[in-house]
């Protein structure tokens, strides 16, 4: 059984869960569907990438025109030939001092690659950038919290953003390691293990989910929060119920944005106009699948759906897989690629859903979404087999690579030429009405402060004034006490006990 995704911020806090028992059948998976393959899949070569075991990971592979870069989470990151899956060089982080009284480099949250720099997170709360030509370690800087989501470069490739599980998010200096800002959003008590992946667009803005069901696009120049879209809500009566995490990582195709919740709701935000397009009822903790013309996702229940983009309405629903933990969708081809805990592969047509190839491909399980490189597939299993595959008939491999391009375009295109910024809201990240002007902005800031500053000089008067009035206070008294004082030294030399006389009275 894997490891659950919930992760708990109260080290002692415990999730009951009431109605499951042994003759509970509701929550088993389904047995693997029997399915006659309508066409075959070429394996091109597999190769071992050190594997996650039962433990929740991001680690996918990166790719660059002739390379392919993956981690194990005992520590091994390697870069193997894209053509024959031979391994070229390969490091063990494990071997790190920091790593010395830990079970293992434990990587988590990659591998993310810009250039000539790869970079890799760890459960042990570092962040290492090797040098991609030969694995040598350029720096590493420790965060003190997890790193689960892959980081992600600026378009230039000079800064690298990561989101920890404490909900932090760091910008780093790549060629430095020199820490540039940090910024983030507390996170709820219970949350999923599972985060979001941050999405930069170009070297300006970069976008990322929260436990707390938001979308925050911040500036990458300074952390800002410039604007905010909500997503999911916490709403229910006990923590479980008000789980609301974005953890499907945030897309962007045109000017719209697409953003799942697990607490439910597929949101489409406009950033053209700046308002909401569409809430749809799908809910997902899974990164989504697309192409031109669809939506693709897989709940949490194991269900694929794929959503028409032109009008929102749903061409197809699949729950011949349900419960089986099927891994986020990848569109290739013409076919929506999904895994499964027992490691079998599917193939869904994108027309209407059907599953036309089925393969097992790797008994330990699937546990991520699958990539198309180049026209080809690949899937990482549980125990670190990489695998590469390809369609048999050419027409469908030349559909393979025709899709991926009109994909990589979409990304390429995605938001140009457009302010991510809500209107009235500035570089600093401040909320202010839509027509206010940049002079009018820091007029009013000055304004703050001047009000600010003279508030503060009154409270300091009023301060000053309670001082000396509890000095006159404790003078006063003091008068008044030796007043008495020498009142009743006076009058006690007369006699006014009872059944005395004073000498006056003779």
């Amino acid at each position: 059984m894997l490891k659950t995704k919930l992760a708990l911020a109260l080290p002692l806090a415990l999730i009951t869960l009431v109605g499951c028992s042994s003759s509970d059948t509701r929550y088993q998976p389904v047995d693997a569907p029997e399915v006659a393959n309508v066409f075959e899949l070429d394996e091109y070569w597999s190769a071992s990438t050190g594997g996650v075991g039962d433990y929740y990971s991001e680690l996918t592979a990166a790719f660059d025109r002739s390379h392919i870069f993956v981690a194990g989470r005992e520590g091994e990151v390697s870069a193997l030939d894209k053509t024959t899956g031979d391994r070229l060089w390969s490091i063990d982080l494990s071997d790190e001092p920091e790593n010395d009284e830990k079970d293992s480099a434990r990587l988590s949250g990659g591998v993310a690659l810009s250039g000539s720099v790869l970079v890799v997170g760890s459960e042990n709360g570092y962040v290492y950038a090797l040098n991609s030509g030969d694995g040598t370690l350029l720096w590493k800087y420790f965060l003190g919290a997890e790193v689960v989501a892959k980081p992600a470069f600026s378009a230039s490739g000079n800064k690298l953003f990561v989101l920890d599980s404490q909900g932090n998010f760091t910008c780093f200096d790549v060629a430095s390691g020199d820490k540039l800002w940090v910024t983030g959003d507390a996170s709820l008590p219970l949350r999923l293990r599972a985060q979001a992946n941050p999405l930069t667009v170009g070297d300006e803005y970069v976008l990322v989910g929260t436990s707390t069901g938001k979308v925050n696009v911040l500036l990458q120049s300074n952390g800002a929060t410039v604007n905010q879209i909500n997503v999911g809500e916490a709403i229910g009566s006990n923590a479980l119920e008000r789980i609301a995490d974005v953890s499907a990582s945030p897309l962007i195709l045109g000017n719209v944005l697409y953003a799942a919740a697990f607490s439910g709701g597929l949101v489409e935000y406009d950033f053209g106009t700046f308002n909401y397009l569409a809430k749809l009822g799908y809910q997902t903790s899974r990164d989504l699948g697309f192409d031109q013309d669809s939506i693709v996702l897989t709940a949490d229940d194991g269900s694929v759906t794929c959503i028409n983009r032109e009008d929102n309405s749903q061409r197809w629903v699949n729950t011949q897989l349900s419960y089986r933990n099927v891994t986020a969708p990848v569109v290739f081809g013409g076919y929506a690629a999904v895994g499964d805990y027992e490691g079998y592969l599917y193939l869904m047509d994108m027309a209407d859903g059907s599953i036309d190839y089925m393969i097992e491909a790797d008994s330990s399980g699937i546990y991520h979404q699958g990539q198309v490189e180049d026209g080809k597939l690949y899937v990482v299993a549980r125990d670190g087999t990489l695998m590469c595959f390809g369609f048999a008939d050419q027409s469908k491999a030349q559909q393979a690579l025709s899709v991926e391009q009109s994909n990589d375009a979409l990304l390429a295109n995605a938001a140009q030429g457009l302010t991510l910024n809500h209107p009235g809201v500035y570089n600093a990240g401040i909320y202010a009405p839509a027509a206010m002007t940049q002079e009018q902005l820091e007029a009013r800031r000055a304004a703050i402060k001047r009000a600010v500053a003279q508030q503060e000089a009154q409270m300091a008067a009023q301060r000053r004034a309670a001082r000396e009035a509890a000095q006159a206070r404790a003078e006063y008294e003091a008068q008044r006490k030796a007043a008495e004082e020498e009142r009743r030294q006076r009058l006690s030399g007369f006699g006014i006990a009872p059944g005395l006389r004073a000498d006056m009275d003779e």
